[in-house]
């Protein structure tokens, strides 16, 4: 509960997963099955070996990308950073995240929406 709270807080800005541990003060190790079994129940996702983001923000966050992409066609890096206000450490991992899960394709430097 406290992992998940963290997380839930922090929204497109969390920390690492070595920082809540030193932060819980936690095994590692328990506290890595804790966040798979949370991924596998979909309260987490898991955007890079390190980085996890809570589900809500996340799910918040590809709605209004989508809608962007609806409107705009593609989206760049940089319009990516504008709209989450998030640094590059954040959003290079969201945005290949979009793209393993079928929502973008990267085309260049932009992104479009995938179709199908």
């Amino acid at each position: 509960e406290k992992v998940l709270g963290i997380y839930r807080k922090s929204g497109l800005t969390p920390p690492y997963f070595k920082e809540v541990t030193k932060t819980l003060e936690v095994d590692p190790a328990v506290a890595k099955d804790v966040l798979m079994l949370l991924v596998n129940e979909g309260t987490m996702i898991k955007a890079k070996e390190e980085l996890f983001f809570h589900v809500e923000p996340y799910e918040s966050l590809k709605k209004r990308l989508v809608d962007f992409l609806t409107a705009n066609a593609e989206i760049t890096t940089p319009q990516f950073k504008e709209m989450t206000g998030v640094s590059r450490k954040y959003i290079i991992p969201l945005l290949e995240y979009f793209d393993a899960k079928n929502v973008t394709i990267r085309v260049g430097d932009s992104r479009k929406l995938r179709k199908g």
